[in-house]
């Protein structure tokens, strides 16, 4: 996909960009404004309209870099354009954490593996691009796809939240999993060495000293500049 918002990731078959207020349109209509889409991504937080969207994207690149927490990705597809969105939320510069949000837009691509292919290119921002600690992931009770898709990737399931949300679609009580993996845990996942030398063609588990001087938060990616080189 051609576009002039700069690239942070990029992997066989996918790039990841920050969300701009040109994004508006495409994010209320194939991601936000979809229940099915929000009951995986972010159960009962959908904007209200095309306009909100917008403008919650003019206030976020409004926000000084130092005090920014929570970094957006759009998923785009080499073929296909973009297929979905990520996210490194509620950063903590002091505990040195952020949570993990993913969401494909199509079902039917939810299937083929790209949450995969997201995942490590996730992965490999925040550990090695902006070195934090731990990187953490809730998953609603009905999402089983998810839960199995995380501890496939090494994440560790950490505790359940019973009853913890109300979704509103149902009238229901849901239970809320959650799972984390450290830099200790994810620089020995043996997992992810062979996938990710297939989808990211490169080994993303060691530490890489040529990534040092790279950003430190996630704040750093404020200023819109390539944090790792294509592959």
């Amino acid at each position: 996909m051609i576009t002039s918002v700069p690239l942070l990731h990029e992997s066989r078959s996918l790039q990841l960009r920050r969300t701009v207020p040109n994004d508006a349109s495409l994010l209320f209509q194939q991601g936000f404004s979809q229940q099915e889409f929000m009951r995986l991504f972010r159960l009962n937080d959908a904007p209200a309209s095309e306009a909100e969207v917008y403008q919650n994207l003019v206030r976020r690149q409004q926000i000084p870099a130092h005090q920014e927490t929570y970094l957006e990705l759009l998923i785009c597809h080499r073929r296909y354009g973009p297929i979905g969105l990520c996210a490194l939320a509620d950063h903590s510069a002091l505990h040195q954490r952020a949570e993990y949000l993913v969401g494909l837009f199509d079902s039917a691509r939810r299937r083929v593996g790209y949450g995969i292919e997201v995942t490590l290119m996730v992965l490999d921002l925040a550990f090695n691009a902006y070195h934090l600690h731990k990187v953490y992931a809730s998953t609603y009770a009905y999402n089983l796809p998810a839960q199995t898709g995380l501890v496939k990737m090494g994440f560790q399931l950490e505790g359940q939240r019973r009853d913890h949300i109300f979704d509103r679609a149902s009238q229901q009580f849901v239970d809320l999993y959650d799972y984390g993996m450290t830099v200790d845990n994810f620089r020995q996942n043996q997992r992810l060495v062979p996938l990710s030398q297939r989808l990211l063609q490169r080994d993303i588990t060691p530490l890489d000293s040529s990534l040092m001087l790279r950003p430190k938060s996630i704040s750093s990616a404020a200023s819109g500049s390539r944090i790792l080189q294509s592959i």
